[in-house]
């Protein structure tokens, strides 16, 4: 691929995601909006939770990217095994929302209401079949199919969700999470394209084989998601109450926007890396880390310095005036976050290199991380919940740069 071609894609994925990302803040602005600022954290709790599962799934996008651009460098069809990975993760995933359901914090995390958590399944299974599509059009090069189902993802959601929220005689957290659940077919458009692709009925693997190599990608991505997405259900579960903590939730949710710039260059990290290790050219991945590290360096110094002058206003603007967040929590989180999608980048690296154990040692830490900062750590829930994002995302960080310097220097033979 030249350098020109790879800008290009870059560009295609960054329009579509921007797109995407606007069309998302509009729809939890929205929501902010006409929720009372109670139901808003409660509703941000389930909003996490079912795309923390959504996390875990995105594993098969990665997975099914490597094989997708493998097959494609050889001019074969991607294999069936990818039907195989979509399948294990539907189902693993809406038994994995059941049981949370059935947890003790269940009731709090689902806001009482079965058809939440029914809501919540549809949404898991969707998202499935999404990623299984998004990972083929990734790795055989269709970025305008690909990206289509980003941006039509976020469209149905926000339009579906302003529909119901405006024609609603009560407010509930139901109907956001319904938007949610719709989204999350945004793959059936363009669902006849995959039997072009795909060869549904060769190259399947033993289900053994399968799990070996997704178990641990999935619990990683599970784990990646507790200090991404799903944090504010991770705050409610260990401090017990989501409470006065609307404030926290929204600015986490405000500063993920330095995670959603650098998504383009996760999606096309895998099958990037993956040409260059195809190719014997793994050597050359210690001089892109490097690079990556001083571009996070630059990037989280702007974002800080932003959030502290101009995050209080743009809680404001986003969410409304009664969410008064002061510059230093926003300028933290804005910063930590840059480094945290530093260490998601590193890990899809590692899963070119197919070393699925480094991405779960590289979440592990962060979570546990963040875990023992809401449990030590003294100070109001709030100040609680600041600092355990800001620790995990540097424990993120720190781990995969030293896991993955580690494993380049290992497949290159250095």
């Amino acid at each position: 691929m030249t350098r020109s071609g790879w800008a290009g894609r870059l560009g295609s994925i960054g329009a579509g995601t921007l797109t995407a990302s606007v069309l998302g803040f509009i729809l939890l602005g929205l929501v902010a909006r006409v929720l009372t600022p109670d139901q808003n954290a409660t509703f941000l709790s389930i909003w996490g939770l079912i795309f923390a599962f959504g996390s875990v799934i995105s594993a098969i996008e990665q997975e099914i990217a490597r094989q997708a651009t493998i097959a494609s460098m050889s001019g074969r069809r991607v294999p069936g095994s990818v039907g195989q990975i979509a399948g294990s993760a539907l189902v693993v995933s809406a038994v994995g929302v059941l049981v949370v359901a059935a947890s003790p914090a269940g009731s709090t995390l689902f806001a009482g209401s079965g058809w939440v958590v029914a809501l919540a399944i549809v949404s898991v299974s969707g998202l499935s079949v999404q990623f299984l599509v998004r990972g083929v059009f990734l790795g055989t090069s269709q970025i305008r199919k690909y990206v289509l189902v980003i941006v039509l993802e976020a469209l149905l959601r926000a339009g579906f969700a302003a529909g119901l929220l405006l024609a609603a005689a009560e407010t509930s957290v139901v109907v956001p999470v319904a938007a949610i659940a719709v989204g999350c077919f945004a793959w059936v458009p363009v669902s006849a394209f995959l039997g072009r692709s795909v060869d549904w009925r060769g190259s399947h693997e033993q289900w053994s084989r399968v799990g070996q190599r997704m178990g641990p990608l999935a619990v990683a991505n599970g784990l990646s998601a507790v200090v991404l997405t799903a944090f504010p259900s991770l705050v409610t579960t260990v401090l017990g109450t989501s409470a006065g903590l609307a404030t926290l939730f929204g600015v986490v949710t405000l500063t993920r926007v330095p995670i959603v710039l650098m998504s383009p260059l996760q999606a096309l990290t895998v099958p990037t890396a993956t040409r260059l290790v195809e190719e014997g050219r793994s050597h050359e991945l210690s001089r892109l880390q490097g690079k990556l590290a001083l571009g996070a360096t630059a990037l989280a110094a702007v974002a800080g310095v932003g959030g502290l002058l101009l995050g209080p206003w743009g809680m404001r603007v986003f969410m409304g005036p009664q969410y008064d967040a002061s510059g230093t929590l926003v300028a933290l989180l804005l910063l930590s976050s840059v480094y945290i999608a530093a260490g998601l980048l590193q890990a899809a690296v590692c899963v070119a290199l197919q070393r699925y154990g480094l991405v779960l040692g590289t979440w592990a830490v962060s979570v546990i991380v963040a875990v023992g900062s809401l449990v030590l750590l003294p100070g109001s829930n709030e100040a609680r919940g600041m600092w355990s994002f800001v620790a995990a995302s540097f424990a993120a960080y720190l781990a995969s740069t030293v896991l993955l310097r580690r494993a380049i220097r290992l497949h290159s033979g250095v």
